[in-house]
């Protein structure tokens, strides 16, 4: 599928058969904390980081549909400590990249694929928030791809809403930390991209009237 830069959160359904057959057997451990469409959305820009950065697909498309399948393991209470502006419990943290590594390799052996390519993709999993440096342009494209959906509308107004944040104040946070955060320049153009776009909607007050959910790019 050819993702167009303008329509990356547009994303609700996955056309490719492969690419949805394993989000299919990953949804499953997705729902919690609206992780269904986190993944989704990150899915959209891998695919998009694919196109322009380069990358195997075979390893990066699986690892973003997977990475977190792990924080099934996990209470939502819990899951609120290990993830967030804040990591509160990095113990937890580290527990949904295992676990999620494990379930990745279990989804995938089930569906056949390649012994080679689930053991590269159980490796990004497996640190894909914990490990500071990215081992290859596929790893920098799960870890970007991850970052990115915060930058979204519908990722900031989860995260405003989710943890009682002052929106102008993460939108600050998210400004300072994005030029050392992203691996590839994509992502980091991207990045800026919707930092303007939010700051446009603070203008509007969008965040302090929304309610947590969907809300794409393009919603006015």
């Amino acid at each position: 599928m050819k993702i167009k830069y303008n329509n990356i959160e547009d994303i609700r359904e996955i056309e490719n058969r492969l690419h949805k057959s394993i989000f299919e057997k990953a949804e499953p451990f997705l729902r919690t904390r609206q992780n269904d469409v986190h993944t989704i959305m990150c899915y959209g820009y891998a695919m998009y980081l694919l196109s322009v950065e380069g990358g195997d697909p075979s390893v990066v498309i699986p690892a973003i549909l997977l990475h977190d399948v792990g924080y099934s393991s996990l209470s939502e209470d819990m899951q609120l400590l290990a993830f967030g502006p804040v990591i509160k419990e990095p113990d937890l943290q580290r527990k949904h990249e295992i676990e999620g590594a494990r379930l990745a390799r279990v989804i995938l052996s089930e569906m056949k694929y390649p012994q080679d390519l689930i053991c590269k993709v159980e490796q990004i999993i497996d640190g894909h928030d914990t490990r500071i440096d990215a081992t290859d342009i596929n790893d920098m494209i799960v870890k970007d791809s991850d970052k990115l959906f915060r930058f979204s509308r519908t990722g900031f107004t989860l995260i405003v809403n989710r943890f009682n944040r002052e929106p102008r104040e993460y939108l600050a946070w998210l400004s300072e930390i994005a030029e050392s955060w992203f691996f590839t320049k994509s992502a980091y153009g991207l990045a800026c991209e919707k930092i303007r776009k939010r700051e446009e909607d603070l203008d509007r007050n969008l965040y302090y009237t929304a309610a947590p959910g969907l809300i794409a790019d393009n919603q006015h």
